[in-house]
């Protein structure tokens, strides 16, 4: 009881500047987050497998975002959750698996639903690695490359494409190697999210980034999928999603690529 009443009489009003709210619900654990997944994003929380087609290359992702903790007062509802995911680059050979690159990202987002509109502020951070496969056997030259950032974002679904659309910004108040490049501006959506059979939906997905860091250039990715066996969050997931513009990599931030991958999520 003591600690709703410290949500309610101060973390509530200090948020929105609203008095005398009613005595709000506070549910640990909540199984639906409230604001969209980015599911076309190559650094969102998740669990996942990519080919790419081009190359040999993999890209296994381990990881995704929990909600922790919802308190709700009529229409209003906050969330608080938490995100963790290891980004991970393979090289498969004949005979030999190369770990080229492991990414870090951590995440402490606080969303807010106020009805249509989900506002999304949060800390995170992400560090970028070459792996000792990609330093020793690919002779390559680490950089220092990591992020300290605040997240601000608004999403909205959008029933005219039976889907949603969301735009964000990161400022990195602490950035390396280019500190005196801050900012990124992210936009995108799912769209098309249709039934073709109670197991199986289609949908599409698009997300874009533009990078101080490379001088406003952009990452774009375009992806169309199928859901197996949705069910509220949790679904399996077989997409095609094409890739251009810079590395989302941090070693190779400024390297322009062009790919197309094949992936296999599990979203919880």
């Amino acid at each position: 009881m003591q600690s709703t009443e410290l949500l309610r009489r101060c973390l509530l009003p200090l948020l929105f500047g609203v008095e005398g709210l009613a005595q709000p619900s506070v549910e640990f654990f909540p199984g639906d987050k409230i604001f969209p997944r980015f599911r076309a994003d190559a650094l969102a929380h998740q669990l996942s497998l990519s080919k790419v087609t081009d190359n040999r290359e993999w890209i296994g992702a381990i990881g995704g975002q929990v909600p922790i903790v919802n308190v709700a007062d009529g229409d209003l509802t906050v969330q608080f959750g938490i995100g963790a995911s290891v980004f991970n680059r393979i090289i498969k050979t004949s005979g030999h698996i190369t770990v080229f690159t492991v990414d870090y990202r951590v995440d402490f987002p606080v969303d807010v639903k106020l009805k249509e509109i989900v506002l999304r502020i949060g800390y995170g951070h992400i560090s970028n690695h070459y792996a000792d496969d990609g330093i020793e056997i690919l002779q390559r030259r680490s950089i220092n490359a990591v992020k300290d950032y605040i997240q601000v974002g608004v999403a909205r679904a959008v029933g005219i494409i039976a889907g949603e659309v969301y735009a964000a910004a990161l400022y990195n108040y602490h950035t390396e190697p280019l500190p005196d490049r801050r900012w990124v501006l992210q936009a995108g959506g799912g769209f098309g999210n249709t039934s073709l059979a109670s197991w199986l939906w289609i949908y599409g997905a698009i997300d874009l980034k533009l990078k101080e860091e490379v001088n406003w250039g952009s990452t774009q990715s375009y992806q169309v999928g199928f859901r197996f066996v949705p069910r509220a969050e949790y679904a399996l997931r077989l997409a095609y999603t094409f890739r251009t513009g810079f590395e989302e990599r941090g070693q190779l931030y400024n390297q322009s690529v062009a790919a197309s991958l094949i992936s296999l999520f599990i979203d919880f």
